[in-house]
């Protein structure tokens, strides 16, 4: 069972409050349940590396309400070609991206990322952000490989453990 955290419908499936059970297990993504921090998922400085992709100010500061600078290491990016270009520097450990942005959406920076993989060597752990309410969007991203997706509005409370969680997942998978 992949499940999709955030408030609101998805698809006709519960909500508004509840974590959203959705099948994926066909493209590979995995379960997970929210997770306290982990020492082990932080690099050498200590601390988790992300990289928040969002067009929108207020999810971005939702984002940094959530994610303590104490334990999270973080960039932030407004549209898919400045995400590439700090992935490319910065090496996150793990990035979120809005599906919908300006200049190059989410979808976009996703498939290019994943084709920048097969020759730089390094796996990293992506996490889509959605509004919509087409389920379509998130398979097309599971497709392309994605650990898992976020459903906005969500409460600033749910982002750290979730985030974790598809991180764990995703390096217990690459063992």
């Amino acid at each position: 069972m992949f499940w999709a955290a955030g408030r609101g419908r998805f698809g006709g499936l519960p909500g508004p409050d509840a974590a959203t059970p959705l099948d994926f297990r066909i493209y590979g993504l995995a379960s997970i349940t929210g997770s306290g921090y982990n020492a082990a998922m932080a690099d050498e400085s200590g601390k988790m590396k992300i990289l928040l992709v969002d067009d929108s100010k207020l999810v971005l500061d939702l984002y940094a309400l959530g994610l303590s600078d104490e334990l999270y290491d973080k960039k932030t990016a407004t549209n898919g070609r400045e995400a590439l270009e700090i992935y490319e520097t910065w090496k996150p450990n793990l990035i979120v991206l809005d599906i919908v942005m300006p200049e190059m959406t989410g979808y976009t920076a996703l498939k290019q990322i994943r084709e920048m993989e097969k020759t730089n060597g390094r796996q990293t752990a992506i996490v889509m952000a959605t509004a919509l309410s087409d389920k379509s969007d998130i398979v097309d991203c599971a497709r392309v490989g994605i650990q898992g997706y976020i459903i906005k509005p969500f409460k600033h409370f749910e982002i750290a453990p979730r985030l974790e969680a598809y991180y764990s997942v995703f390096k217990k998978n690459q063992k």
